[in-house]
């Protein structure tokens, strides 16, 4: 106030006047919040290349140089992707990668969930107040809304479901792969009331479950039709959800990024206990489609992509999020409870075998525990031990042999159970897609034993460390 008197006097240097003046028009300040978008785009590429690089120095680069743009987009102010890349930064000097890559997962969802706003005013970076689109609305549901969703949990995953009218009678929509491999289901309203299950069908060509359910009065979400008439890319979500699985609901808000024949993209982070919602559109009140967290694995150049040798791993999972549509399923497919139970746990099995087998093939001998997942496989543990017990003391002759054994034991594990899964009548057809990419990744990995094989070179090096 003092120094608001001294202008009024005139006693106060030009300069300040004028800067006093800037301060008054906030028109003079757009330029500048605008210019922090680049920042905040530069700052989420870094932590991009953070995510796909390929040794942990060029990780830490890459955060350092993620750190520095969102200091300068945020003007040192620590909001919620700061303090991640900060903490991330931590668990990498601590050689604890995965809760780094947490970390940066969860970066990239805030700095993503931020687009369109300033980081230093919370308001739009270039405020259009002619279009509604350009304002993102609360993250709430109303009473009813929050009512139909449900919490689902069992001895091995816990997660989220919503409730829905069909022809059929009335139904719960949430993900396959929630109730597969997941005995002793139970299904609560957020009220703390159980729901009765009385049958279960899978979508035929996605990772969809309808769960038909006993009425007790249950409110009850309504599904969109053709959610292209409705929805566009920039309109606004809220995907509800179990979160972290403590059986809370957690309104999570974004934006769609994009819409495909059978997926929604959008910018919500998924957590551990959200898959299985729904993806809410904020405009219609309408349900666009149900959080997944499907296994995504590249294998566009065969095992290079797919395997360690890539921060971008089959293990390390993308940070894009999606929602799978309801309004192009072509059929519901009846599912017997133990019979998906066993499909599960075999395809779960295979699944591990392969990413151990390629932990030992490909896992750099560092700290990080992708690098010695091959560890919990206890027969490529016994493989790699033989070999360790035969070598000692051997000649190279002799290690050699010890070399070619251990390699046609690891050749004997990547063919195992490999006919089976590749029989398409032994799987649901939802299963079929997540079967056809465990195919390719087990192939590249036999790919590569096979080029091992021939090259004696790498041979004789082939055997780990026992951690």
């Amino acid at each position: 106030m003092a120094f608001i008197a001294k202008i009024a006097k005139g006693k106060a240097p030009l300069g300040l006047i004028l800067a006093v003046a800037l301060l008054a028009c906030p028109a003079f300040f757009a330029p500048a919040r605008a210019s922090n978008a680049p920042r905040m785009d530069a700052a989420l590429n870094h932590l991009l290349d953070a995510q796909s690089a390929s040794d942990q120095t060029q990780e830490a680069a890459a955060l350092n140089a993620a750190l520095q743009a969102l200091t300068r987009a945020t003007n040192k102010k620590k909001g919620p992707a700061l303090l991640l890349v900060q903490s991330a930064i931590s668990d990498l000097n601590n050689n604890d990668a995965a809760k780094a890559n947490d970390d940066i997962t969860q970066a990239i969802a805030a700095i993503r969930e931020a687009v369109g706003s300033d980081s230093d005013t919370s308001t739009p970076a270039n405020p259009d107040t002619t279009s509604a689109q350009n304002t993102t609305p609360p993250v709430a549901l109303t009473d009813d809304q929050a009512r139909a969703v449900v919490l689902i949990s069992g001895d091995n995953a816990q997660g989220t479901g919503f409730m829905i009218k069909t022809p059929g009678g009335p139904a719960i929509l949430t993900n396959i792969h929630l109730i597969a491999n997941n005995p002793n289901l139970k299904i609560t309203t957020n009220t703390g009331g159980f729901v009765t299950m009385l049958s279960e069908k899978g979508a035929s060509d996605r990772d969809l479950a309808l769960l038909a359910i006993k009425d007790a009065g249950y409110k009850y979400l309504e599904m969109a039709g053709d959610i292209s008439q409705i929805a566009q890319p920039g309109d606004a979500v809220v995907t509800p959800g179990n979160s972290q699985g403590v059986d809370v609901l957690l309104n999570t808000g974004g934006k769609i990024l994009g819409i495909g024949p059978e997926r929604i993209e959008f910018s919500n982070p998924i957590y551990h206990g959200n898959s299985g919602g729904p993806v809410l559109h904020t405009k219609s009140g309408k349900v666009l489609g149900v959080v997944t967290e499907e296994m995504k694995i590249d294998l566009t150049n065969g095992l290079d992509k797919a395997s360690f040798a890539s921060r971008s791993s089959a293990l390390n999972g993308s940070t894009r999020c999606f929602g799978l549509r309801l309004d192009t399923v072509s059929s519901w497919v009846p599912i017997d409870s133990k019979r998906i139970q066993a499909e599960t746990a075999f395809l779960d099995q295979f699944a591990q075998r392969s990413r151990c087998l390629d932990s030992y093939l490909n896992a750099p001998n560092g700290r990080r525990p992708e690098d010695t997942l091959w560890t919990k496989d206890v027969k490529i543990v016994s493989a790699n031990q033989t070999y360790t017990d035969q070598a000692a003391g051997a000649d190279s002759s002799q290690r050699m042999d010890a070399a070619r054994v251990l390699y046609g034991e690891l050749r004997d594990l990547a063919n195992q159970d490999f006919d089976t899964i590749q029989n398409p009548n032994s799987l649901y057809s939802f299963d079929q897609q997540r079967t056809q990419d465990e195919i390719a990744y087990r192939k590249a990995i036999k790919a590569e034993l096979d080029s091992i094989g021939d090259n004696p070179s790498r041979l004789i090096f082939l055997a780990r460390t026992n951690n």
